[in-house]
């Protein structure tokens, strides 16, 4: 049967009239791009090259995409995707709870929900590690505070500012500074969290204004101790205004570990829960589920991060693509029940966690319920387990293997030729470890029994 041809093709074909100079000049522009893409198809759909490229131009990335997610996974294309744009780098789409969107908590209901039960998975986090620029309301200080500003001391601001250009920078050295933002405004910008830098800046404030300064700070912010141990306090709070305050007070401060939720729901009407909670501690094992665009490096002068084109890369994600998506289904099918009353089905599934693991509903600390703790009533089973455990060959450590080493470090053009494919390496090898650590972990707090 003669091969059949869509009719707005066919007008496209028939369409007279000489072709214009724009579109020569981009068609020769683009002829690297071309042979690049049509390499590519050859590399990874070397049976769909007719079927892709007898399509007209515009559309030969489309198709491309939708032949290669049929194949492998799904691209994340758009439909202003060119072949130049694909062949830069192979598209990811990553999936994973970043430290700012767990922070910003604009998220649907049920995802909300479901993290008021999981414990808080960036603790260590540097941004925790560090107070925040003005850890504290110089404006609660300021009543207590007992000074009378000098009038030595008012001239010496009044000259200070006057002298200061708008923009212009007052870093004090005992630990804060304060910016000219207008020609009679300052504005404390950064401050140590000390006793006296505390005392230091009201003053300065109280003598602004006995100078006709207006004298300001941007925004107070937490030292990293109160962020360590308020992390779940916004979510906990946002989760009380939703279901109310009796259903929610139950909720441990510390939240449950994602061990420990499989153990509880998984072969339940509420499996899924301990998938959600892998994917909010980026424990699932899927590069797209623990990776999110906050913890990728990026190429200079590309505003997403970028994978190499390579087979490995490909078959790694074509791996883990049907566990990505088994994932996502469980918890957007949790999402949708606890939506659907959320009320009523939240404390349903609130009650089964508490009755099935009541030590942890009476823990408030720092932690979550350990899950290792009676693991040595069973410890032929962990023996078991180890034995099962696959060697595990990191592209990590073959990419360390394949780079020459120049001066005796890492060739450092090598590296950079490399970076894309060292993207995908460094987010497997931080997933392995992070199982690796966990994993170490309990097998150095397991009991011994007697006799063993």
């Amino acid at each position: 049967m003669p091969e059949t041809w869509p009719l707005t093709l066919l007008a496209d074909k028939l369409k007279a009239g000489p072709p214009l100079i724009s579109e020569i000049c981009n068609l020769l522009e683009s002829i690297d791009s071309e042979k690049a893409f049509l390499e590519l198809i050859r590399m990874f759909l070397p049976k769909y090259e007719t079927n892709i490229m007898r399509e007209p131009r515009n559309r030969r990335v489309y198709r491309f995409g939708y032949i290669f997610g049929q194949v492998y996974y799904p691209l994340p294309l758009n439909t202003e995707c060119g072949p130049r744009d694909l062949i830069n780098g192979l598209p990811v789409e990553l999936m994973g709870l970043s430290y700012s969107a767990y922070h910003e908590l604009d998220m649907r209901p049920g995802y909300l929900l479901l993290l008021s039960l999981v414990i808080y998975p960036y603790a260590g986090d540097w941004r925790d590690d560090e107070d925040d620029c003005v850890p504290f309301d110089p404006a609660v200080i300021l009543p207590t505070l007992k000074y009378k500003p000098s009038v030595s001391d008012i001239d010496w601001v009044i000259r200070l500012v006057h002298n200061l250009a708008i923009g212009g920078v007052w870093v004090a050295p005992m630990g804060f500074s304060m910016v000219k933002v207008a020609e009679n405004k300052i504005e404390l910008r950064e401050a140590l969290d000390t006793p006296e830098v505390k005392e230091t800046i009201c003053r300065t404030l109280l003598i602004a204004k006995r100078a006709g300064i207006e004298a300001g700070f941007s925004s107070t912010g937490r030292t990293s101790q109160e962020k360590l141990n308020g992390a779940r306090v916004p979510l906990l709070g946002m989760v009380r205004n939703m279901v109310g305050v009796e259903i929610a007070s139950p909720i441990p401060a510390a939240g449950w570990r994602p061990e420990e939720l499989h153990r509880i729901t998984d072969g339940t009407p509420y499996h899924g829960v301990g998938d959600f909670a892998d994917w909010v501690c980026s424990e699932t094992g899927c590069v797209m589920l623990d990776s999110s665009f906050d913890n990728v490096h990026f190429m200079e002068g590309m505003s997403e991060p970028v994978f190499k084109w390579t087979r490995q890369n490909v078959v790694t994600l074509t791996e883990q693509w049907p566990k990505v998506k088994c994932i996502r289904e469980d918890i957007d099918y949790l999402v949708e029940w606890l939506e659907a009353d959320q009320i009523n089905n939240f404390r349903e599934l609130l009650d089964f966690i508490l009755k099935r693991n009541p030590k942890n509903a009476e823990d408030t600390g720092g932690h979550g319920y350990d899950p290792w703790e009676h693991f040595s009533e069973d410890i032929e089973s962990v023996v078991r387990s180890i034995e099962k455990v696959p060697p595990k060959h990191l592209l990590i450590i073959e990419l360390a293997n394949q780079i020459p080493i120049k001066y005796g470090e890492l060739d450092y053009a090598e590296v950079a030729e490399r970076q894309p494919e060292i993207n995908l390496a460094i987010a497997e090898a931080n997933v392995y470890g992070a199982h690796t650590i966990q994993a170490v972990d309990a097998l150095i707090r397991l009991q011994g029994r007697e006799g063993d």
